[in-house]
């Protein structure tokens, strides 16, 4: 009983602190912040050549390759190189065997020695009024035809062998020795050394007419997947390969674009994107990473008015790359959203980060 009285006593002291706690509580929630802006990234638009890249494949070469041959037919007797041998400029390379064609020098001297005694002699008679001048000018005939033979034997006898005419490897080794070769026909291909790298390749008649020498190009191996070579065209055929239909063009790597490690031996396949400069005209290109959706006719980009993205459409010409030329030109400095585009709408307000 006590207990309750105690109880009813303080009752008017605890009904003040309630409302004392309730006026003193938290009144109106806080309205929510703002949210900020989409962070977005841009990119400007470039220029570059209104014709579309020529892409082709072809196979690597030294520029300057000689296939070697011995001047007369016969029996190899020594081979000295094998392919991936460096030689220099004079080093024999390989021989034939000289009995037949030193029996051939012999016989010319022999020939040339009689003619000439003959002509001494016809002289001599000339002059004792023994032979017509006729006569004479005959026996001088046949002597100047026998010096012809034996220079001709003897120049023959010169080319027994093969001798490197510059610097180089040696790319192929088409005999061995002891075979029987015929005039002319090829012992040893090298490559010259200095004279450079070259993508030998046949491009379609639609190809070739926009194609121009000194046109840049970069060049990819499959050997090395991660290596871009700078080019350009140094030579372009005016007739067709009869057995392709294509026009073989060759482009010449550039020695400073080539890695002190990389090997390049001739035979490598390699993939040759050329940019044909046309007549001088240009395109817009933009990063594929702008495009948002659509086709060929009508892509979707957004592009930036200070910090507001407003939606465009746009036709694509070509793809080069990673980049899209487009039919119409965009205005010189416009920015485009790359990153970030395919979430925004016409007319959000946007941030951009680098």
């Amino acid at each position: 009983m006590n207990h309750f009285h105690a109880c009813i006593r303080r009752a008017p002291w605890l009904l003040s602190c309630a409302l004392l706690l309730s006026a003193c509580g938290p009144g109106k929630a806080p309205e929510p912040a703002a949210p900020q802006p989409r962070a977005v990234r841009a990119a400007l638009v470039e220029s570059g050549p209104a014709e579309a890249p020529i892409i082709a494949s072809g196979v690597l070469a030294s520029r300057d390759e000689a296939r070697l041959a011995f001047k007369s037919g016969g029996v190899v007797r020594r081979i000295a190189v094998r392919a991936g041998d460096s030689v220099r400029k004079g080093e024999v390379l390989a021989e034939i065997e000289t009995t037949e064609i030193g029996a051939g020098v012999a016989q010319a001297r022999a020939a040339h020695d009689k003619a000439r005694r003959d002509l001494e002699r016809g002289r001599q008679l000339y002059a004792d009024d023994v032979i017509t001048r006729e006569q004479l000018d005959d026996l001088g005939t046949a002597e100047t035809v026998a010096r012809a033979q034996l220079d001709a034997a003897q120049y023959n006898l010169g080319h027994a062998q093969i001798v490197a005419p510059a610097d180089g490897v040696v790319l192929r080794r088409y005999v061995e020795p002891r075979e029987t070769v015929a005039a002319g026909q090829p012992i040893v291909e090298i490559g010259q050394t200095g004279s450079g790298h070259v993508l030998k390749l046949g491009l379609a008649d639609r190809d070739v007419v926009r194609v121009a020498l000194g046109d840049r190009a970069d060049i990819e191996f499959d050997a090395y997947p991660t290596q871009r070579f700078a080019a350009r065209v140094v030579e372009i055929s005016r007739a067709a390969d009869p057995r392709s239909g294509t026009f073989p063009i060759e482009i010449e790597l550039d020695a400073a674009s080539i890695p002190a490690q990389v090997r390049l031996p001739s035979g490598l396949v390699g993939r040759a994107t050329i940019t044909a400069r046309g007549a001088g005209a240009t395109r817009s290109y933009v990063p594929l990473a702008a495009l948002v959706e659509g086709d060929q006719h009508a892509t979707t980009i957004f592009t930036l008015d200070g910090q507001v993205a407003h939606r465009r459409k746009v036709a694509i010409a070509f793809v080069a790359g990673e980049q899209a030329a487009l039919e119409q030109p965009l205005p010189e400095g416009t920015r485009l959203i790359t990153d970030g585009a395919s979430y925004l709408v016409d007319g959000e307000t946007v941030r951009v980060v680098d």
